[in-house]
């Protein structure tokens, strides 16, 4: 019973070892000396996880700042005080109300309107002076 665990801690003291010295061998020559293309591999694959990572948590950030904007925007427009509606809607416009010059010119124009038998008088009349 004992024989076990024990036996396991040492194969795990031995692998730990011969870890940090591959290690410290491999920072001293500055290149891979131990199943490098499995390592190689294995680093392009946690590079593309990583990058599938962050742009993940770009894209919940980016959300979750959306879903706040729009919960203020949301209670802004709860709060916010309405405009009083007292006033009844005009259904004609100030100027045809009153008597002003806007209302005078407005009158001389309708009254001094040509009808549709004098504007193609009148246009006839324009062409054959141009030609």
């Amino acid at each position: 019973m004992l024989l076990l665990p024990g036996s396991i801690a040492a194969i795990a003291t031995v692998i730990l070892t011969v870890a940090i010295v591959v290690v410290y061998t491999e920072q001293k020559a500055s290149k891979r000396l131990f199943l490098t293309r499995f390592r190689n591999w294995l680093d392009r694959l946690c590079e593309g996880l990583a990058g599938r990572i962050r742009r993940l948590f770009t894209i919940i950030a980016v959300s979750c700042m959306y879903i706040v904007h729009q919960l203020r925007a949301g209670l802004a427009r709860a709060i916010a005080p309405r405009p009083r509606r007292t006033k009844k809607q005009h259904s004609k416009l100030e100027f045809e109300k009153t008597d002003n010059h806007l209302s005078s010119m407005h009158d001389h124009k309708s009254d001094t309107a040509l009808t549709p038998a004098q504007k193609k008088k009148l246009r006839n009349k324009k062409l054959e002076e141009r030609f």
